[in-house]
């Protein structure tokens, strides 16, 4: 955990030596039972992205998140405004020191999750022959 401003100034500074692209991995994933009673989840991979700063990430976030607002429950509409006006600072310096970050909201029995993590991109080899 990077507890002091040394500490993430050192973790925004370091590149991987592999020869790899750092970014950041976005998704929106819809979790929901069946109904049945017996408890079985469903999970959807609803959109994906990548991003290249954490800022772009959270873009993401956003728009996804906008995507679905009026589909979401009432309390978590409110929550989702407040958090759309002033819930950035902290997901873009979490992304930023380098630590995932996720929004959950619901709909019904589904659990929305919209999240962005650090990943490193690899680059692809050219075809042979």
């Amino acid at each position: 955990m990077l507890t002091t401003r040394r500490d993430m100034c050192r973790a925004l500074i370091r590149r991987p030596a592999s020869g790899g692209r750092p970014g950041w991995w976005c998704e929106c994933v819809a979790r929901t039972t069946d109904g049945d009673g017996d408890g079985e989840v469903w999970t959807v991979r609803v959109r994906m992205g990548a991003a290249d700063t954490p800022e772009r990430a959270l873009v993401w976030m956003r728009l996804a998140v906008r995507v679905l607002l009026s589909a979401l429950d009432p309390e978590d509409v409110e929550r989702t405004f407040r958090w759309l006006d002033h819930g950035q600072w902290e997901a873009v310096m979490r992304l930023r020191a380098g630590e995932p970050y996720v929004f959950v909201a619901a709909s019904g029995s589904t659990r929305v999750e919209w999240s962005a993590r650090p990943v490193l991109f690899l680059p692809l080899l050219p075809r042979r022959g």
